[in-house]
C-alpha cells in the first residue's frame, strides 16, 4: 500500500506538552524520591559500617604490634638497668672496685621513727633487682 514514505512538511502544525503526562510524571518522580533517600541512606550506613570494621581490625593489629614492642623494650630496659650487668661494665671497663668498708658513711633518717621504716630484706639477689619501674608513661602503659 503505502510502499514510499514522504516526509510530512506541516510548518505550521505544533506539538503541545501535555500538562497531566507531566503532572503525572512529576508525582510518580516525587513519590519515589524518599524511597530512593531511604535506599540511599541505608547503602550509605551499611558502608560505613564496612569501613568501620576495617578502621577497628587495623587498630586492633597496630595495637598487638604496639603490645609486642612495649614487651621487646621493658626487656631491653630491665637487661640495661640490670645490677650484675652494671657492676661488670664498671669493674671491666671503668676499673672501679667495691668500696671498703672505712669508705662507706651511714646516714639515718632522724625524721622517721625506726618502727615505720620498712624492714630491708635479708638476702636479695643481684640479678631481681633494679630500678623502680614508673607509674605509667606518656603513652599510657
Amino acid at each position: 500500500m503505502y510502499a514510499v514514505r514522504r516526509r510530512v512538511a506541516n510548518v505550521y502544525l505544533v506539538r503541545e506538552r501535555d500538562r497531566r503526562k507531566t503532572a503525572e510524571l512529576l508525582a510518580l518522580v516525587l513519590a519515589a524520591l524518599p524511597l530512593l533517600a531511604v535506599l540511599f541512606a541505608v547503602v550509605w550506613a551499611n558502608l560505613k559500617t564496612y569501613e568501620v570494621g576495617y578502621q577497628i581490625g587495623h587498630l586492633e593489629k597496630q595495637q598487638e604490634r604496639l603490645v609486642e614492642r612495649r614487651r621487646h623494650l621493658l626487656i631491653d630496659r630491665a637487661e640495661a638497668s640490670s645490677l650484675v650487668r652494671i657492676e661488670k661494665i664498671s669493674r671491666s671497663a671503668l676499673g672501679l672496685l667495691p668500696a671498703r668498708p672505712d669508705q662507706l658513711v651511714v646516714i639515718r633518717d632522724v625524721a622517721v621513727p625506726a618502727a615505720a621504716r620498712p624492714a630491708l630484706p635479708k638476702a636479695v639477689r643481684p640479678d631481681l633487682v633494679g630500678p623502680p619501674a614508673p607509674d605509667s608513661t606518656e603513652e599510657g602503659f
